[in-house]
């Protein structure tokens, strides 16, 4: 979201130097004029917003996201392969972490506990097989189940 923000204020900018360049150059040139390539440049990607749908999204190669908001994990439970990345982004208001544990509760030495802020993810890449419980220290309501397939 940050990066389309960037591309899209440096495309502008570039618009606007080469709306106040010189623009009386007799060379030719197989390139497309800077305005072209900074309106390419500007087109935001649909990937870039995070989405407030229950169902988590792909990303990439064995990767997902879960949501959490409205003080609930957008999956109850989620089925990954061995070697899988899972982002959890905190599309809520409310502060919220995604730890291993249950109704609230942290497993002795957890294996990921991630604070976020609203707005913030974290990714947690499970490279063993297994079931992990995954919860909220702040709200113990917030509970699902991550299995891991080998």
């Amino acid at each position: 979201m940050i990066r389309s923000r960037s591309l899209a204020s440096i495309a502008v900018l570039a618009v606007l130097l080469v709306a106040c360049g010189d623009t009386t150059s007799d060379t030719p040139s197989d390139e497309p004029p800077a305005s072209v390539a900074a309106s390419e440049a500007a087109e935001p990607s649909v990937a870039a917003e995070p989405s407030e749908a229950a169902e988590p999204s792909d990303e990439g190669s064995g990767g997902r996201q879960v949501t959490l908001t409205d003080f609930a994990f957008s999956e109850g439970e989620l089925t990954i392969p061995v070697g899988s990345t899972v982002t959890f982004l905190n599309g809520g208001s409310a502060p919220h972490t995604a730890t291993e544990g249950t109704d609230g509760v942290a497993a002795d030495d957890p294996f990921f506990n991630e604070q976020l802020a609203p707005g913030d993810e974290a990714e947690v890449t499970f490279d063993e097989a297994g079931t992990y419980e995954v919860t909220c220290l702040f709200h113990p309501q917030m509970n699902m189940t991550i299995v891991v397939e080998g």
